[in-house]
């Protein structure tokens, strides 16, 4: 580690010991103070018996409405950005994000699926070179749950080495208080920089007692914006619109015994920069992205039995973008990408007690899902080619099974271990000149423990082995279109990781009624047979010994009446332990701050909001380093709570105050200058 990185390492730990400090000391003298809601306090949605964030013996980052609306995010990324660990890797459009977590993630330029990305519990994919990962509005959810490390993989699918982002949508409960049978929400924004313009509408409706529907439409444009010197960032604009249709039905008014179904759509329709077109990185393509989730569930907790509590879900996907450019090297002039996959998923959860002390919770289930990757081609004499070279068309099919077996020892101690089991036939398509199938499978274990130690400190640990199994782009591309080196005997990647950590608790601390929630996690995740891409002369992807990812999280939260005061930092780390040279998709040491507070006589919330990133210097070549940074944001909220205007929401924001130039370590393009945002809704 170099000297100037540890510097800023301590820079970022004394600013936040300085922030903890003020926001501890301004709670002093204040009377009858209730603590806020916490992140660390929220549940978690997992199997087993409910939890918060930070009693659970994994990393774990749980964003609400609240902490969506703030942001008044207009990219996905935007949403979880500010999480200790995570990244928005690439290009800085709607069109270009891939995420990164721990250094392991969705590249741009790889076929990486490091991250399980999961929109109400059905699984994301989408790869193309310079596209991102995942699309869709920020607009259409209300919570984020945040999973760091491969332990998740055990109920969440395979493969999850970084760990899983997983986004819930909108119901029509949200909206719906008491006795009412209908809710209409408003909401418009504008933010000055780019010229962008947000509309949304949102209806929800309970014709009857056991029946709940959602609509909501959402529109967004934005011009490119411009960096903190003045100068337009291309490509940065973002026109979009999405819609989402939700429903969900009771039986026999019965919570806990439901059908539900949700169907969204994310359309958007722009010019990207190519930098393999004519011109050489200065040709525009227009893409068009089509991206559809459906999914229907159902849930039966079969009256609160200890024996059963079923879930089941069937789910489509189909990620679509058409390209169209004038490249009269190629002959191409419209192709399309896309991802076309059907997934369900059983599974159940049984409830065991001995005694007065001991309580388990047995989850067992399957997954399976079937995957088609097509690439068509027409061109200028009007034929139509399948595929190219890097990007083959193929169909995969995947089978899974897993346990999780959660043991408690009265309200002390927690163990739980876990199995799962992965299978995968891969099978080339038109275009590919191999007609070899390729199958693949994995088991990963893991075991981790909390252990409360008294009401206020709490150890955990987890140990986790998991297996990514190779994909199709990563058996089946080639180095050109005459040669014929696949990767058919590409080996899974395999992670080793081990994760301690200490959570903090107290109550009470300073004042009556505050709270202090502090939690932190150092992890190593050991990789081996990482893939990566070859030379020239060796198949398109090949295996690479091993690589080790490590480093430190912090979460600390303090609350007293109207004050709240949140960091996160992160230190990572990443080295190919092949070579001994750093790697270069490890983000900057980072530390995000917030301090406000809420005036609740007023209705008026009023903070800052402060993101401070240390040089990055650990990278393999010189031209990969960026410089340190700090961006300073405030933001202010009013919500009336009667007459007239009860129901109206204003939001009012500016971020990066002094119009900092800078650009975020995996990033391709610079960020956005200062800009000033505003959002006014209204629910009927």
């Amino acid at each position: 580690m170099g000297r100037f990185r540890t510097t800023g390492r301590a820079a970022l730990l004394a600013g936040a010991s300085l922030l903890a400090t003020a926001g501890a000391a301004a709670a002093q003298g204040v009377d009858q103070a209730q603590a806020a809601q916490l992140s660390l306090d929220r549940i978690v949605v997992s199997a087993g018996a409910e939890k918060v964030a930070a009693d659970t013996p994994q990393a774990v980052t749980v964003l609400d409405q609240e902490d969506i609306d703030q942001t008044q995010a207009s990219t996905m990324s935007e949403i979880i950005e500010g999480v200790p660990g995570v990244s928005a890797m690439g290009g800085v459009s709607a069109l270009g994000q891939g995420f990164n977590i721990r250094g392991l993630g969705t590249g741009l330029a790889d076929s990486d699926s490091r991250i399980l990305m999961q929109i109400d519990g059905a699984t994301k994919f989408f790869e193309q070179y310079r596209m991102g990962a995942f699309f869709s509005e920020p607009e259409l959810y209300k919570r984020a749950e945040v999973l760091r490390g491969p332990a998740s993989s055990t109920l969440y699918g395979a493969g999850a080495l970084a760990g899983v982002v997983n986004f819930t949508t909108k119901d029509a409960s949200d909206f719906l208080a008491g006795d009412d049978r209908f809710a209409l929400r408003l909401k418009a924004g504008y933010e000055t920089n780019a010229n962008g313009r947000l509309g949304s509408a949102i209806l929800a409706l309970r014709p009857l007692d056991n029946l709940d529907l959602l609509a909501a439409y959402n529109a967004r444009e934005a011009d490119h914006y411009e960096n903190g010197d003045g100068e337009e960032v291309v490509p940065s604009n973002v026109t979009s619109s999405s819609w989402l249709l939700k429903a969900r039905y009771y039986v026999g008014g019965d919570r806990g015994h439901n059908l539900w179904a949700s169907y969204q759509n994310w359309l958007s329709d722009s010019t990207q920069i190519y930098d393999q077109s004519e011109g050489f990185g200065t040709t525009p393509v227009r893409r068009k992205v089509d991206d559809t989730t459906a999914t229907f569930g159902y849930e039966n907790d079969f009256g609160g039995s200890n024996l059963f509590d079923l879930k089941a879900q069937v789910s489509y996907v189909d990620s679509t973008v058409e390209q169209r450019e004038t490249t009269f090297l190629s002959g191409v002039t419209y192709s399309e990408f896309s991802y076309r996959t059907w997934q369900g998923r059983l599974e159940n959860a049984t409830r065991f007690d001995w005694g007065e002390d001991w309580t388990g919770f047995l989850t067992v289930g399957v997954q399976a899902s079937r995957q088609e990757r097509r690439n068509p081609r027409v061109t200028t004499s009007g034929s139509v080619n399948h595929g190219a070279t890097t990007h083959p068309e193929g169909d995969m099919t995947k089978y899974g099974a897993f346990a999780q077996l959660e043991l408690m020892w009265t309200e002390r101690l927690t163990v739980i271990p876990g199995v799962r089991y992965d299978r995968t036939r891969l099978e080339p398509g038109l275009g590919v000149t191999t007609t070899q199938v390729v199958e693949d499978d994995a088991v990963s274990p893991k075991i981790a423990a909390i252990f409360a130690v008294n009401d206020h400190l709490s150890v955990f640990g987890s140990v986790a082995h998991t297996a990514r199994l190779p994909v199709l782009d990563e058996i089946y591309s080639r180095t050109s279109a005459t040669a014929s080196n696949f990767a058919l005997n590409l080996e899974p990647e395999e992670s080793d990781n081990y994760e301690f950590g200490v959570s903090l608790a107290f109550d009470g601390l300073i004042a009556r009624g505050d709270a202090l929630r502090v939690k932190t996690t150092a992890y190593r995740n050991d990789v081996s047979n990482l893939i990566v891409r070859g030379a020239s002369t060796s198949p398109y992807f090949i295996n690479i010994g091993e690589s080790r990812f490590q480093g430190v999280e912090i979460e600390a939260e303090y609350a007293s009446r109207g004050l709240f005061v949140r960091a996160g930092l992160s230190f990572p780390e990443g080295e190919n332990r092949t070579t001994g040279v750093p790697l270069n998709t490890i983000a900057a040491d980072e530390l995000d701050l917030t301090v406000g507070y809420r005036f609740d006589d007023l209705n008026l919330t009023a903070g800052w909001r402060g993101e401070f990133a240390a040089d990055q210097d650990e990278v393999s070549t010189a031209s990969e380093r960026t410089a340190g940074y700090g961006v300073h944001n405030f933001f202010l909220t009013w919500k009336p709570q009667a007459g007239a205007l009860d129901g109206l929401e204003v939001r009012a924001a500016v971020d990066n105050l002094f119009d900092k130039a800078f650009r975020r370590h995996l990033a391709a393009l610079d960020a956005e200058g200062r800009t000033f945002k505003l959002t006014l809704a209204k629910t009927f």
